[in-house]
């Protein structure tokens, strides 16, 4: 039949199926529809078959449908499928795709050109042939029509189509959720034509000449052997491309299909040769060419700043005719300088995404929160004419598919498709070194993909410490050869506000909230340190004279539960807060509006009697890290008691992240914990700060409290003498000090004893040397005493042995080695008043005694020997004492001896 003979019949059909009328296929359905034959061809344009890599075949996808012999079509003599084609996809394997960017589009319009059964659609536009074989009706036979590159929406990167007479079918690919491979298929057939077989004929590359026969000129319905040739505009550049990837196993195609009648019921395919039964085996992967090129550029060329970081990485496209396109990447890894680490800062508000919210593997919109963004991200194909947009968000804690601790996702929004690409953050856990690692990336080209990460203060990186040449390393592993990597190197230089770097001077601030002398009140010590110096490593803190705790009844965090920070809510003395970080919000820890962290008084850790236990919780924006128990030891010095608190060496890193400490406060809070001092003279906090590199720094304030004129000074001092009254008797001595409320604590006490009582220096034999003492080793032959002293501070007394110990003065010192919750070293100076025994306690420590008792031996380890009979007349000791607020006071106590009273009686006679 001729073209005119064809036509009147067919247009008639063509309207009923535009118009939505019953099929024309079988009268009734009989089975369900499946494939008889089925193929897929990869052919060189000389005819050839193609498995070479990248390269640019012509591809063919062909199918048939089994003829029925009891179903007849209307209008046709022959029997055809036993129902009507309803929907036939095919899955292309990942990496093999087509490019219809360079080429001109057909808007579906002229395509449908409801005037004429002429497509009116450009030459240029049309991108290969398909074959059709119809049963039934005028139209009944094989057709070879033109298909074209058709315009299309933002819902699909693509649409193609082909028009027999008035009915137009239309071919739409899209991308694969979960591998990014390409599918395509032609969904609702038209029923108007009864189709029995098909070939689709994709061109490899359009333009090529050897196409020319093939083309459709605008007078034409169909393409007719040995028609004239007919040249294209088009530019000659391919369209489809061979995967990129050599395998060892066989690639396969999928092929889908179903029919009107049972619509679900599906005839699956899968298609691992073509049809001579050639595997689809991909080879020559050494001749794909592979020339990425990586550029990194940090927010800010600022040593130890917050910054963001512009990544791009470029994979130049080979878009020549001849040759293979460039290989896609399969895998990338960047690893940053060391000292370039993520910044604690950027956590504070900062969310996550799950992988619920994320969706990989299906095409349904990524819902993470928006405070999981990190920054931005475009992609530049040359299969889509524009960028795909989209951002860098933050994957949840270990929820992710690495199980990582770290991991982000790139999400961008594509016509009809999303990108899902999930990295992994890998960070030295010694030097917090970031390496990102993006892996099974998808099989498709692509000339650009630009991460744009936040900048600012709480940008998600921090630039090295110091100012230096540093350089970004990255390995990109192509497709075609994922063995060998293009490695290279890109400069980061880091060359501004290099002056001051590595110093360390940290500043302290301290004092207490009621500046009133022997008041209790809260007490606050903070420790900050600026951007660009050397980390905090260790802080010991010694507070001023005077400046000390009361420990009666208090409840200490047992031993067992000490380590772990699980201490009761009674041993709490206060809290502690710190800040980390980088630019000009550092990460408070704990965050703003969460339970503060306390502070717990707990038992001996070091060698010191007590311990502040803080169990710090490291739990920040989206990321829990459990809980960071720091401990810090707390002595007194001996001497002059005042509190020494030093740290264990505080975490540099955690989970890989540099912990860059700016403020460290500790408030003393609990309630008549914190004792002032009774001195108002000017004193220091002073302190020991040390550096990650072992620097030393010594910060100090002054201190000050006043109204120290309202404290009373009325100790009273009591001594008592047992021995023989005689001359040349040796005595034991018991002096005896009391103090009333309210009073300002010991400064200074001076006592000397008559000229009757002489010091035994015949009985001066062993004396512990200051060596010995310091070891605790004194010999026991050098103790002479006992001492024991009750303060309103501590539950118990403090007590031990007095020793005389080995001294700059002439005479040795007679030293008190007070025993207890705490341990006091009480020294006096032993020299003679007038000829008689004179101790001199220059120092005695800022802190309340209610009593005090000295206790020394008689006998043979007497250190006093009468010089005349007592019993002659009443003894008197001079004593002069100094309180810690200036006040002065005097006594000339009698001495209690053996001697009897003479009775009246006595006395007349």
């Amino acid at each position: 039949m001729t073209r005119t003979g064809r036509f009147l019949p067919l247009l008639l059909i063509a309207l009923v199926g535009t118009l939505g009328a019953a099929a024309l296929g079988a009268s009734v359905a009989r089975a369900d529809l499946k494939f008889d034959r089925i193929g897929v061809q990869l052919r060189e344009p000389n005819g050839t078959h193609s498995r070479q890599a990248g390269a640019h075949s012509d591809f063919e996808f062909s199918f048939s449908y089994p003829v029925d012999e009891t179903t007849q079509h209307d209008g046709s003599d022959k029997p055809g499928p036993p129902e009507a084609a309803k929907d036939v996809d095919l899955e292309l394997p990942p990496g093999m795709y087509g490019n219809p960017t360079p080429f001109l589009s057909c808007a579906p319009i002229k395509l449908f050109n409801p005037n004429t059964i002429v497509p009116s659609c450009p030459i240029a536009s049309q991108i290969g042939t398909v074959d059709i074989n119809l049963v039934g009706g005028p139209g009944q036979g094989e057709h070879t029509v033109a298909l074209y590159n058709l315009s299309h929406g933002p819902d699909v990167p693509a649409r193609f189509g082909f028009k027999y007479y008035y009915a137009v079918v239309t071919i739409t690919p899209r991308v694969r959720p979960g591998d990014y491979g390409i599918s395509a298929g032609s969904f609702d057939i038209t029923q108007t034509l009864a189709l029995q077989a098909s070939r689709l004929h994709l061109w490899g590359v359009p333009a090529d000449p050897s196409h020319d026969t093939e083309r459709m000129p605008f007078q034409g319905v169909e393409i007719y052997p040995n028609q004239a040739p007919v040249s294209t505009e088009s530019p000659r550049v391919p369209f489809f491309t061979n995967p990129g990837s050599c395998p060892d196993s066989p690639s396969s195609f999928t092929a889908t299909g179903n029919s009107w009648e049972n619509p679900d019921a599906f005839d699956v395919r899968l298609l691992s040769t073509d049809e001579e039964g050639t595997p689809f085996v991909w080879e020559g992967c050494e001749n794909v060419p592979f020339k990425p090129q990586f550029v990194a550029k940090p927010g800010t060329h600022r040593a130890h700043s917050p910054t963001g970081l512009d990544v791009q990485l470029d994979v130049p496209a080979n878009d020549g005719p001849k040759g293979y396109s460039s290989a896609n990447v399969k895998r990338t890894v960047i690893e940053f300088p060391e000292g370039m680490t993520v910044s604690p800062s950027a956590v504070a508000g900062l969310g996550a995404c799950s992988e619920a919210q994320v969706g990989l593997g299906n095409n349904n919109p990524p819902a993470c929160p928006d405070n999981a963004k990190l920054g931005n991200v475009s992609i530049d194909t040359q299969l889509l004419p524009e960028s795909l947009p989209g951002e860098v968000v933050l994957a949840s804690q270990n929820a992710n598919p690495f199980h990582s601790t770290y991991a982000i996702y790139l999400l961008a929004k594509g016509p009809g498709f999303y990108v899902k690409l999930p990295g992994e953050l890998n960070l030295d856990p010694r030097s917090g070194q970031l390496r990102v690692i993006f892996d099974d990336l998808p099989q498709l080209p692509f000339e650009n993909v630009h991460l744009d990460f936040r900048g600012g203060p709480t940008a998600p990186l921090v630039t090295p410490n110091k100012c230096g040449d540093y350089t970004v390393k990255t390995e990109v592993f192509p497709w075609a050869r994922p063995t060998e990597p293009v490695v290279s190197t890109v400069p980061m230089p880091i060359d501004e506000a290099c002056e001051g770097g590595g110093e360390f001077n940290p500043r302290l601030q301290a004092g207490v909230d009621n500046p009133v002398a022997g008041a209790r009140s809260p007490l606050t010590i903070r420790v900050t340190r600026q951007d660009g110096e050397q980390n905090l490593s260790r802080i010991e803190v010694t507070l001023p004279k005077g400046e000390i705790a009361n420990l009666k009844g208090l409840e200490v965090c047992p031993d067992d539960l000490a380590p772990s920070g699980n201490c009761p809510k009674g041993s709490q003395v206060g809290i502690a807060t710190s800040a980390i970080g980088t630019g000009a919000f550092p990460l408070f820890v704990p965050q703003p509006g969460k339970e503060p962290t306390a502070l717990y008084l707990a038992g001996a850790y070091k060698g010191a009697p007590y311990s502040l236990v803080t169990k710090v919780p490291a739990q920040a924006g989206p990321f829990d890290f459990g809980d960071i128990v720091v401990r810090t030891a707390i002595d007194l010095n001996p001497v002059t008691a005042q509190v020494i608190a030093k740290s264990d060496p505080l975490p540099q890193i955690l989970e890989g992240v540099p912990i860059a400490y700016r403020d460290v406060r500790i408030e003393v809070k609990k309630p008549d914990f914190s004792v002032n001092p009774t001195s108002c003279e000017q004193r220091y906090v002073t302190t020991t700060i040390t550096s990650v590199d072992g620097t030393e720094a010594h910060p100090s304030v002054p201190t000050k409290v006043g109204d120290c004129g309202a404290l009373n000074f009325g100790p009273k001092l009591k001594f008592k003498l047992k021995g023989g009254t005689n001359r040349g008797d040796f005595q034991a001595l018991t002096a005896i000090l009391t103090t009333g409320k309210k009073e300002a604590n010991m400064s200074r006490v001076q006592v000397a004893l008559p000229h009757a009582l002489f010091l035994a220096q015949e009985h001066i034999g062993t004396v512990c040397t200051r060596v010995q003492f310091a070891a605790d080793n004194c010999p026991e032959a050098s103790i002479y005493g006992k001492a024991r002293a009750i303060t309103p501070l501590l539950d118990k007394p403090l007590e031990g042995p007095v020793y005389l110990r080995s001294s700059s003065n002439p005479l040795p010192d007679l030293v008190a080695d007070l025993q207890g919750q705490f341990d006091i070293e009480l020294a006096g100076r032993i020299d003679s008043e007038n000829g008689g025994i004179r101790n001199t306690f220059e120092t005695v420590p800022d802190a309340p005694v209610t009593k005090f008792v000295l206790k020394m031996k008689g006998g043979r380890k007497s250190l006093i020997v009468n010089s005349r009979n007592l019993c002659l007349a009443p003894m008197r000791a001079k004593v002069r004492m100094v309180g810690q607020n200036g006040k002065r006071h005097k006594e000339r106590p009698v001495i209690q001896t053996g001697c009897r009273k003479k009775s009246k009686k006595g006395h007349k006679k």
